[in-house]
């Protein structure tokens, strides 16, 4: 019996240490890039583990950096869960952070508007994806200007939103600003 506890416990052993379960040496970029590739795969489930685990070391860390990211990634994958009031938890938070390190005109900021936007959309929360959808285009233009080619994504998501909302006043709008963008005003 003491040789059955004792082969237990050592295979017990053996696949703590070996599981994927975020050990302590793992590092915060480890973490990530585990989330990312598990994200791209859609395996949401795997991701959040991971995710959560990056969050945690991100903030004894004290990144603020770090933070902000692990919680847009968590906002990201909580949505595709379905768990849209956790999402918007992250996603705000991450705003906030991000908000604070780079302004509120900074790329990285529009990053987290984007998140929160499809966390919204998703919740079928019309009005307040348009907005954030709207913030990061407006973040674009500040960085980009009103004229070049770099603000095309921010504008095709809101067209794809107009589409999407039937508001083809304001789809035919986008629609034209961004061909004046490829191609030249005509």
């Amino acid at each position: 019996m003491n040789t059955l506890k004792l082969i237990c416990s050592t295979l017990l052993l053996i696949l703590f240490i070996a599981s994927p379960s975020f050990g302590e040496d793992s590092s915060w970029e480890e973490l990530n890039s585990k989330v990312t590739g598990y994200y791209q795969q859609q395996q949401y489930s795997t991701a959040v583990g991971y995710a959560e685990e990056a969050l945690a070391l991100a903030r004894k860390s004290g990144s603020k950096e770090k933070i902000a990211t692990s919680l847009k990634n968590l906002g990201e994958i909580s949505t595709h869960m379905g768990r849209q009031t956790e999402a918007e938890a992250y996603n705000k938070e991450s705003i906030a952070i991000r908000q604070n390190l780079f302004g509120p005109d900074g790329l990285e900021v529009a990053l987290s508007w984007r998140s929160l936007g499809f966390t919204y959309f998703l919740s079928e929360k019309m009005d307040d994806a348009e907005m954030c959808f709207q913030e990061v285009l407006r973040i674009h233009v500040k960085n980009y200007g009103e004229k070049s080619i770099e603000i095309v994504p921010a504008l095709q998501r809101l067209e794809k939103f107009y589409k999407y909302t039937k508001n083809q006043d304001k789809e035919s709008a986008f629609t034209e600003r961004i061909l004046n963008l490829q191609t030249g005003p005509e």
